[in-house]
C-alpha cells in the first residue's frame, strides 16, 4: 500500500478513536506489540521527518509523550504525527518481511541449484496453496530435477510429472501443452498432492506414495496388510540438500 494512503487511513482511524474517547485503545489495541518507549522513538523520527519536509505544524514531542503516558486526550492537530509513526512502523515491517522472503527464496535456489525465478515461482505458489514449500521443492527435485520439459515413462509431464488425465480431473480446461508451463504444472501438482493429504488425513508419507503409485494401489496394499512403501516417500523426505 502507498505510504501516504496508509498514513491517511491511520489518521482517520486515530481521529475516530480520539472522538470516541478511547485513548487506552489507541495506546494498547490500536498499536499492538509496541512498547511505549518504542512508540515514542517512532514519534520522534516522524517529528524529524515532518520538520525536514515541512508537512505539519509540529507539536512538542515531550508534551505528546507526557500525554500518551498519562492517557490524556490528544489534540486533533497531533494525530498526523501518530499516524506518520505508525505508517513508518508498518512500512518497516513490510520491508523486513520482503527481505526475509527474498532470503528464503535465495536459500532454496542455492540448495537445489536452480535460478531465482524458478525458486520464487515454487515458493510463492506453495505459499498461495498453503503447503510447505520445502516439500514441493523436494518433490520436484525427485520427479524431474527441475526440468519443465521432462516427460515420464507413462506420459507424466513437467516439473511435478503430472499426467494429463490427472490434470483434467482437477481442471477441465487442462491440456498437455499447458502442463509444460511451470506455474500451471506446479499448481496442478500441488492440488493433486493436497487431495491425497486430505484423504489420508495429513499423513505425508501415504500422500506421497499415492502421488507416486496412485491412491488405488496404495489403498489396495494397505487393505491387504501390506506396507505400500516403495522408497519414494523416503527419497523425497529424507534426501539431504
Amino acid at each position: 500500500m502507498n505510504k501516504f494512503r496508509l498514513k491517511f487511513l491511520i489518521e482517520r482511524k486515530t481521529r475516530r478513536c480520539l472522538r470516541e474517547g478511547r485513548n487506552q485503545s489507541l495506546r494498547s489495541r490500536w498499536m499492538p506489540g509496541l512498547s511505549q518507549n518504542f512508540l515514542f522513538s517512532l514519534i520522534s523520527v516522524a517529528l524529524m521527518g515532518t520538520v525536514v519536509h515541512g508537512v505539519y505544524q509540529l507539536p512538542n514531542s515531550s508534551s505528546l509523550r507526557t500525554k500518551i503516558q498519562a492517557g490524556e486526550a490528544i489534540p486533533d492537530r497531533e494525530v498526523p504525527v501518530i499516524a506518520e509513526a505508525r505508517a513508518m512502523h508498518l512500512a518497516a515491517l513490510e520491508e523486513l518481511g520482503k527481505l526475509k522472503l527474498n532470503q528464503q527464496i535465495k536459500s532454496y535456489a542455492l540448495r537445489f541449484d536452480i535460478n531465482y525465478r524458478l525458486s520464487s515461482l515454487i515458493y510463492n505458489i506453495s505459499e498461495d496453496e498453503n503447503i510447505d514449500p520445502e516439500l514441493i521443492y523436494r518433490i520436484i527435485w525427485t520427479e524431474s530435477r527441475f526440468k519443465s520439459d521432462c516427460i515420464g515413462p507413462v506420459g507424466e509431464i513437467g516439473l511435478m510429472q503430472v499426467r494429463y488425465g490427472t490434470a483434467l480431473s482437477i481442471d477441465p480446461g487442462a491440456t498437455p501443452r499447458r502442463l509444460y508451463d511451470p506455474a500451471y504444472n506446479i499448481r496442478i501438482g500441488i492440488k493433486h498432492l493436497k487431495d491425497h493429504l486430505h484423504f489420508y488425513r495429513g499423513d505425508t508419507r501415504l500422500a506421497l506414495l499415492a502421488y507416486n503409485r496412485g491412491r488405488g494401489k496404495v489403498n489396495e496394499l494397505v487393505n491387504l496388510g501390506v506396507n505400500p512403501a516403495n522408497g519414494y516417500a523416503t527419497k523425497v523426505l529424507d534426501s539431504n540438500f
